[in-house]
């Protein structure tokens, strides 16, 4: 199979993305079967426009009327322009293992639209798992517009980072672990802290925090983000 390779420019993403949303979607390890893209709704133009233009516009001192409407109503308006509503995660794995192997191929190959398959999409992101996330109630409370553009820039560049470094070569991954208690937030697992450890060349082994929190919904885990400290 030809593997997608493409530049890492805020352009290619927006390409990359808009083929991922017409792409008919590959079943993987026969979990999530739902038509959507990680960061398809980012991309596009009109919706990555909004989504910064709201997040410009509370970070404005005296900004105040949207800081008082209630979440149910902010993440009413973050929604109204979904393009689908997913029920469980798609293009998931079925265990923690199996997605850092899929995430370890994927930047191996320079795989560009499997590795943005596997983070957490906006729909899903609004849908599954800001609901029950503790930006929804004080002290953390933030509307889903900003914790949704902070995600995605964080995956953004994280995806830039892996594959502008590391993509097309052999990782020599030889183990990965999240020690951060797991977090329990509705039907959602998520595991922070997560590393793999690589064998850059002999003798050398470094710990790096490649890929951000593990999430699980149903028997079905994907990455929250793309981050990378690459």
């Amino acid at each position: 199979m030809r593997r997608v390779r493409l530049m890492r420019t805020p352009l290619a993403l927006a390409l990359l993305a808009a083929l991922a949303s017409a792409c008919t979607p590959r079943p993987q390890d026969g979990v999530g079967d739902e038509a959507s893209d990680p960061l398809a709704h980012v991309a596009t133009a009109a919706a990555a426009a909004r989504a910064r233009q709201d997040s410009i516009d509370r970070a404005q001192p005296g900004y105040v009327v949207d800081s008082i409407l209630p979440p149910d109503e902010e993440l009413r308006r973050f929604t109204a322009d979904l393009r689908s509503r997913p029920t469980r995660l798609a293009h998931g794995l079925p265990s923690r293992d199996a997605l850092v192997r899929r995430w370890i191929a994927a930047v191996e190959q320079d795989d560009s639209l499997t590795l943005i398959r596997l983070a957490v999409n906006r729909p899903e992101f609004a849908l599954l798992v800001y609901p029950s996330s503790p930006y929804t109630r004080a002290p953390m409370r933030q509307p889903p517009a900003i914790v949704w553009q902070q995600l995605s820039d964080a995956s953004i560049q994280g995806f830039r980072r892996t594959l502008g470094r590391l993509g097309g070569k052999p990782l020599g991954v030889v183990g990965w672990s999240c020690p951060a208690p797991v977090e329990l937030q509705g039907k959602n697992r998520i595991w922070r802290d997560c590393a793999v450890r690589r064998v850059r060349s002999p003798g050398d082994t470094a710990s790096q925090r490649l890929f951000g929190p593990i999430i699980e919904r149903d028997g079905v885990y994907k990455f929250v983000t793309l981050a990378s400290e690459m």
